[in-house]
């Protein structure tokens, strides 16, 4: 059959459909909402007809899905496409065909290139794809702390943080919160499976990404987080506490979300948390952050090494000094305390 006469028989069928169905609904007009608005809906990437259907009517957009589906159908095999991906407008005097048409026409879709930086943690994520993308802060967030969401990721604790990985992405603009989350999980899923084999330390992954959290926090040079997550390796075998300041101060930012974060007083030390690794010896229960591939690696496998102590040059660097014992430890918090006084780094 020829495109021609394929064009032909299109035109017919929903007349014949129609014409078969005396008083039918479909072609009434789409119930207008209470204030008269517009509607958007959302076709997503996977998105079939049946659902988008479904979805329809569940929203009392279409009220006879069957004749629907018969419609939507037959204007697929005509146009030679399928349903298009995006946000399409539903005005409330529309008629119900119309919107099944709709959902086949090409959309101009907007994108945005959005930077997920490593160390940051799931608020901060839910922050960013709001203001980038424009998908809802709230949802995001509810879907990431819900248990189906954990469940159908394996994931044992109370939420996800720590299995998005920190990169640039693409997303279309208005990509719905589990779109996004779901992009962001299936990268570092990914990830773990190309590293997780270069593993030394025969810890499972949580344990591997809970510790990667804490070098991530630690340091943003990249080629030091091997070292830094063997000082916190070596403190792991032996039993020793691992002392890591930023995990009182996730501690510190939850208990007060209001207030912007500070440096640390001794008294924070004392927090009564699961996450304050000065109080509790070994690691805190969850990931503290996003940690990237460098921190993930570092994790896996940390530098073999005698160091149990490391603290600030202070010399711009963003390198630390390390140490083997606890006095060598205090002759560079000496030097590190006599730079801060003098202000040769502000920090």
């Amino acid at each position: 059959m020829t495109r021609g006469q394929r064009i032909a028989v299109i035109i017919g069928l929903p007349i014949v459909i129609i014409a078969s169905l005396a008083g039918y609904s479909f072609v009434q007009l789409v119930k207008p909402v209470e204030t008269a608005t517009p509607m958007e809906f959302y076709v997503s990437p996977k998105m079939s007809i049946n659902t988008a259907i479904t979805q329809l009517e569940n929203r009392s957009i279409i009220t006879s899905p069957t004749i629907a589906r018969l419609f939507a159908r037959a204007v697929a095999w005509q146009q030679e496409r399928a349903i298009q991906r995006g946000i399409f407008t539903i005005e409330p005097n529309m008629p119900q065909f119309m919107v099944i048409m709709r959902l086949f026409s090409k959309r101009n879709l907007q994108t945005a290139t959005v930077t997920f930086q490593e160390g940051i943690t799931l608020r901060k994520y839910a922050e960013i794809a709001a203001e980038k993308i424009g998908c809802d802060k709230g949802e995001f967030l509810r879907i990431a702390y819900s248990d189906s969401l954990r469940k159908a990721r394996g994931i044992t604790t109370a939420t996800i943080e720590g299995y998005l990985m920190p990169n640039t992405y693409e997303f279309y603009k208005k990509t719905p919160a589990n779109e996004v989350l779901d992009k962001l999980l299936d990268e570092q899923d990914e990830f773990w499976r190309e590293v997780s084999s270069t593993a030394t330390t025969g810890i499972d992954r949580h344990q591997t990404l809970t510790l990667a959290s804490i070098v991530e926090a630690e340091t943003p040079v990249d080629d030091e987080k091997p070292r830094v997550s063997g000082v916190y390796w070596n403190r792991y075998k032996i039993g020793m506490k691992l002392e890591a300041d930023p995990t009182v101060q996730y501690v510190y930012d939850i208990k007060n979300p209001n207030r912007t974060s500070r440096r640390l007083l001794f008294a924070d030390l004392e927090i009564d948390s699961p996450f304050n690794t000065y109080k509790y010896a070994g690691l805190p229960p969850a990931p503290i952050n996003s940690p990237g591939r460098a921190a993930i690696k570092a994790a896996l496998a940390p530098e073999a090494h005698g160091f149990y102590y490391f603290v600030a040059k202070l010399d711009g660097t963003n390198t630390h000094t390390f140490t083997r014992n606890g006095a060598e430890h205090q002759q560079a918090v000496a030097i590190f305390r006599a730079r801060r006084r003098a202000g040769k780094i502000n920090i």
